[in-house]
């Protein structure tokens, strides 16, 4: 028989096609693939959601669900699965046949095993040398609230957050480890989200946080190195990289009534009325009638009905006509998050998780709102076990409407008997329609309202105001990285950030400002772009030689650049109501009086900033261990910026840090009960270069006008000298830490104590008035921060159907002035800057009651009558005088704060709570300079106590209360000085309050859901405090945009399926 030979072509595919067939029939001969379920629990019997089981040498894999149980096809009855999951031991447990495996994990001592971010890197929480906390998602997430500063409030020690204002789209204030700088913006912290360093996050919706590590003393800031000089808070994003096998979605939305709370308690109008009564009798005390006349009502109706030519406010007083303004300006807010998220991992290596959110929020007056959308995307792709890469995008658009910032301040401070409304020819008001008045409030009839000049209908202010903010903020990184061998890797990262702003302000014809400008409208906008880019580039080693030497270095080369655009244009006498829109149809120009008295037309209202600046920089960090017991972290960073002079623009930030695990050591493994016992130490210095990125150099300013007989002609000013001896602020810190865990970390926490110094701060120094400019940025004087912090964390019960935790944090900081111009002891009075004393320090006359009657002689020989506000003769030499007679009354700077907070699970149910507290702050009240000053007599006040008591025809003197002075007669100090005003704003604040309830296994099956859980939160629901102002918590704020509490109620709904 003849056999045709094949071609060699197809003997190829032939044996390639047997190949295939050999090993498919032999896969399926060995593998008897087989289904595997089962339960994960924890040491108490527990069930773990989320724990990740993959079949070993596979990219097989699944998670489990709510209840902890999972199934899963494995390839081989001999498998062995890996099971893991967050803070507990990673098992690896045979199959062995069986169709069902449970698995109880247990936890890692102290969640030792951790990783936390520490710049440019990951490390091990049992390696750390330096004082570096984190909120992990489900802490930052579980007060539900729209700005992720507040999820960090009260969460970390040593971290003092703040409200700017309670005004919707205010922000926030950080300060960590008290201020170290007496810039107005040098003791902000630097915030790097996914490698681009950005100014706030208020951009975020916190949904999308994955993490933030915050680095508080200076050996963990120092890689960051002139800009880790007041601390970093690190955001990591949710990305691809901790995405669990399959695909998971998750949704969350929850809707919230706000409303105002803690209002001020004002005057009734019949004691309004009283005040106002009282205030105008007390203008007839004179040196010749020094006595408050001491007349009944009668008398006093009748003197200001009469006198105050008045005979209207009279009527509407006898008729009780008053209007309740506080009632018409609040209203009820509300706010509406909604958050889809799907996340998974394919089986070719790539993970993904993405990120879509909804945040509205009204405020509790008329428009004022926020609208907040968010994407996120993160992608990580490890194409083998030598390269991988990743991409994150988060964009942000933001709406913000904040409407006029004085308004709700104008009307709380009404005269109770004025109408906001319209009159008709016979004097009767036109409800709803909103009176315009020339500059005044008056009573129905048009009678001019007393003492009312100059003021406005806020209602009708509220209603024509604008100021709109449009914001885009786009942030991301695209990094690869490269592992030659397995303990060498280098990686590249490119960062970028984009933010395009667009403000627009407009007042109506009738606002306070169109009044103002021939009763027409006006506006102005502005539009800001930046960009900013980050390039690092880095290589790590992580080397281990014979089990116990431990090494890992990191080589850093990065290159920072910032550009900054804004234009500006603004117009007045609008002839149209176009709000900040076509602004050339008004007057770009202001009048102004030339020095020949002249009235000149100065063209103005268009600008155009431009600024760039540039950070170069080199580091270099090596950790060592050795046999898990001591811990040794140097680090150096080398930075050159543009900013500074020539000649200073380069510095080195080094530190070095060390740590000890006593309970590694054999003397301590009799003492089963201490699970963790950490010591560490460390040095380290950090700088700030935040200054004008052209303060180094002079700088001229044009157009500037001059009037030569007449004529106006433009030429050159000097706008600011140059330093060219301009350098580095610098701070060294000293951080002794020790972290504690006992009965398997059933209580654990930390201690740490630091002592901070910068120096060459930098600050615009006062120049004489010869020198055409009034400052100069220089490097001058240093301040000292000296404080402890301490952090405790108690798992009080631990049960397969109950858990309870609760957790403490304890900060206490002093800050003080240790030099300012040199090493001589002087002091800055102009700016309230004490050598030895806080850098926010109050500077002034000591408040000492009121004068009463029987002092009247005393009184007198300082000037002064009963009635009148006392303050102290500090020195006792018969006078008061600036130099010698005022003294420090405190400062606004907490004297120590604090936070609690507990959770409870009961089988389904769930209740937390959290708490902050503030103590020992000292504020200047402006809410109190305008509700308790009785200087005026027709505005409203606080319900102040009676400050007057008649003699009786018993002999017993007039008693004046020694709180409040006598109206309109309160004296020089009270007047000028407002020495009263100082006070204490302590406080109490529970932030939050939630009760949830989670579906049970079975329902989830029936529903095909992972988890199902429905939850009540309120937010801010009290106060305690002594301070009668708005919030106490923002007391500082300028009593302009200063905002009442609110509280909000929430219900929502969280699904994973």
């Amino acid at each position: 028989m003849n056999f045709k030979p094949l071609p060699k072509k197809k003997i190829k595919y032939n044996l390639v096609f047997l190949f295939f067939l050999n090993f498919l029939l032999c896969n399926t001969i060995n593998a008897q693939s087989s289904v595997v379920e089962g339960k994960i629990t924890d040491a108490a019997g527990l069930s773990l959601p989320g724990v990740n089981i993959q079949e070993k040498g596979t990219k097989n894999g699944t998670s489990t669900d709510f209840e902890g149980s999972f199934k899963i096809n494995v390839t081989n009855n001999k498998a062995i699965l890996v099971i893991s999951y967050l803070s507990f031991q990673t098992q690896e447990v045979s199959v062995a046949g069986k169709s069902k495996v449970n698995v109880s994990l247990s936890e890692q001592s102290n969640s030792l095993s951790e990783v936390v971010v520490v710049g440019y890197g990951t490390a091990k929480k049992t390696d750390l040398t330096g004082a570096i906390n984190t909120l992990s998602a489900a802490k930052i997430t579980e007060r539900n609230v729209t700005n992720p500063m507040e999820a960090i409030q009260g969460g970390i020690a040593g971290v003092q957050v703040t409200s700017n204002s309670g005004r919707i789209g205010d922000g926030f204030n950080v300060i960590i480890r008290g201020a170290n700088s007496i810039n107005k913006d040098g003791s902000k912290p630097l915030f790097v989200v996914d490698g681009v360093p950005t100014d706030n996050i208020d951009f975020l919706n916190p949904q999308d946080i994955a993490r933030m590590d915050v680095l508080k003393d200076a050996s963990s800031a120092a890689i960051y190195g002139s800009r880790g000089g007041s601390g970093v808070i690190i955001v990591t994003t949710k990305s691809g990289t901790n995405a669990k096998a399959g695909v998971t979605v998750s949704y969350d939305s929850s809707y919230g009534n706000k409303q105002a709370v803690r209002l001020p308690k004002l005057m009734s109008p019949d004691k309004w009325w009283y005040y106002h009564q009282s205030a105008f009798l007390a203008t007839t005390i004179s040196a010749t009638n020094p006595t408050y006349n001491d007349i009944d009502e009668t008398e006093l109706n009748t003197a200001v009905g009469q006198a105050g030519t008045n005979p209207v406010l009279f009527e509407r007083v006898v008729k009780n006509q008053s209007f309740n303004w506080q009632d018409a300006v609040l209203k009820g807010g509300m706010t509406q998050n909604n958050y889809l998220n799907v996340s998974g991992r394919a089986d070719n290596g790539l993970s993904y998780n993405i990120g879509l959110g909804v945040q509205k929020e009204t405020g509790v007056i008329d428009n004022e709102g926020i609208d907040k959308y968010n994407f996120k995307a993160g992608l990580n792709h490890k194409v083998n076990n030598k390269i991988s890469f990743g991409v994150n995008l988060t964009i942000s658009k933001t709406e913000e409407q904040l409407g006029s910032a004085t308004a709700m301040q104008e009307a709380f401070r009404q005269n109770p008997f004025t109408s906001p409304w319209a009159i008709d020819a016979d004097g009767n008001e036109i409800i709803g329609t909103y009176a315009q008045q020339p500059g005044t409030l008056r009573y129905p009839n048009n009678t001019l309202a007393i003492n009312k000049t100059g003021s406005y209908n806020p209602l009708l202010e509220i209603a024509n105001t604008r100021d709109d903010i449009s914001r885009w903020t786009t942030i991301g990184n695209v990094f690869a990285e490269y592992k030659v061998n397995n303990w060498l890797s280098f990686k590249s990262t490119f960062s970028a950030g984009k933010m395009d702003a667009r403000e627009g302000r407009s007042s109506g014809a009738q606002t306070d400002f169109g009044l103002k400008n021939k009763s027409l409208p006006s506006g102005d906008v502005t539009n800001v772009q930046n960009f900013n880019y980050t390039w690092d580039n880095q290589f790590n080693i992580n080397y281990t030689l014979k089990e116990k030497h431990v090494f890992s270095f990191l080589g850093l080369q990065s290159f920072y650049s910032n550009t900054n655009e804004t234009y500006f244009a603004s117009s007045r006498e609008n002839p149209f109501e176009t709000g900040f829109y076509n602004l050339g149809s008004g007057v770009q120009s202001t009048y102004s009086l030339t020095p020949t008295g002249n009235i000149a037309l100065i063209p103005s209202g268009v600008y155009t900033p431009y600024y760039k600046n540039t950070l170069e920089s080199y580091a270099a960090r090596l950790n060592y261990t050795f046999n898990g017991r001591y811990l040794l972290t140097a680090s150096v960073r080398y930075d050159g910026s543009s900013v500074l002079a020539d000649g200073n623009k380069w510095t080195a930030f080094p530190s070095v840090a060390v740590g000890w695990n006593l309970h590694e050591e054999s003397f301590m493994k009799g003492l089963s009960f201490v699970s963790n016992f950490k010591l560490r130490g460390s040095i380290g210095y950090t700088g700030n270069d935040n200054v004008s990125p052209y303060s180094s150099l002079s700088l001229l300013k044009v157009p500037t006008y001059y009037d030569f007989n007449g004529t106006i002609a433009n030429g050159f000013t000097t706008a600011s000298l140059g330093n060219t001896e301009l350098g580095w602020e610098k701070t060294r810190e000293v951080n002794l830490g020790l972290d504690f865990g006992f009965v398997n970390n059933r209580i654990s926490g930390s201690v740490d104590v630091y002592d901070r110094l910068s120096k060459d701060l930098l600050f615009q120094q006062a120049l004489p008035l010869e020198m055409g400019v009034p400052t100069i940025t220089s490097n001058v004087g240093s301040v000292s921060n000296k404080g402890i912090e301490v952090a405790l964390v108690t798992k009080n019960i631990q049960t397969k159907n109950v858990t309870w935790e609760t957790s403490f944090t304890f900060t206490k900081n002093v800050n003080e002035l240790v030099s300012i111009y040199g090493q001589d002891k002087v002091d800055d009075v102009g700016n309230n800057l004490f050598i030895g004393e806080n850098i926010h320090s109050y500077y002034n006359y000591v408040f000492d009651g009121v004068w009463q009657e029987s002092e009247k002689t005393l009184a007198a020989s300082y000037g002064q009558k009963p009635g009148e506000a006392r303050v102290k003769d500090l020195n006792n030499d018969g006078k008061i005088d600036a130099n010698n007679d005022r003294a420090i009354l405190g400062n606004y700077d907490p004297k120590w704060s604090g936070s609690f907070s507990t959770s409870l699970k009961v089988k389904q149910f769930d209740l937390s709570m959290s708490l902050i507290t503030n103590q020992g702050m000292t504020v200047f009240s402006g809410f109190h300079d305008n509700f308790a000053d009785v200087t005026d007599r027709g505005r409203q006040k606080l319900d102040l106590d009676d400050w007057y008591v008649p003699a009786n025809g018993a002999g017993i003197p007039a008693q004046y209360s020694n709180t409040n002075p006598l109206p309109r007669g309160a004296g020089v100090y009270y007047d000028t000085n407002n020495v009263a005003f100082y006070k204490d704003a302590s406080f109490v604040k529970i932030q939050n309050i939630a009760l949830g309830y989670s579906l049970n296994n079975d329902l989830l099956n029936k529903l095909k859901l992972k988890s199902m859980r429905f939850y009540v939160n309120v937010l801010n629901p009290f106060v305690f405090t002594d301070y009668e102002g708005y919030d106490p918590e923002w007391a500082t704020a300028a009593l302009g945009v200063n905002r009442v509490s609110t509280m909000t109620v929430q219900m929502g709904v969280s699904l994973k399926f």
